[in-house]
């Protein structure tokens, strides 16, 4: 097992680490119908995420963003209300590297 695959064991999909990431990084604007140049705030460093093709219905659902201006863009929640990455497999770096401390 890889320590990608434990992190990801360790991930109870609450969202919670999701919750406040409009601090972090912002959408700097849409490139394409399912890509988006973003933006770390404080470092000013840019990269470009797409919606995964599986995610991208609901990723039109905006009552995330729309209720929670503080979280992710791009979080969602499925329809177990267990949260889900709309662009996890282009996820930011920082998502990648992160452990949330609610699931350690």
């Amino acid at each position: 097992m890889t320590e990608s695959d434990s992190l990801a064991a360790a991930c109870n999909r609450c969202g919670y680490c999701c919750s406040y990431m409009s601090d972090v990084f912002g959408i700097m604007e849409r490139i394409g119908p399912f890509e988006y140049r973003i933006q770390y705030l404080i470092t000013g460093v840019m990269q470009v995420v797409i919606i995964d093709k599986d995610k991208r219905d609901i990723f039109f659902n905006t009552s995330i963003p729309d209720k929670h201006p503080l979280a992710c863009p791009f979080l969602r929640f499925d329809n177990e209300n267990l949260a889900v990455c709309t662009v996890h497999h282009t996820r930011p770096d920082l998502c990648r590297m992160y452990l949330c401390e609610k699931c350690k």
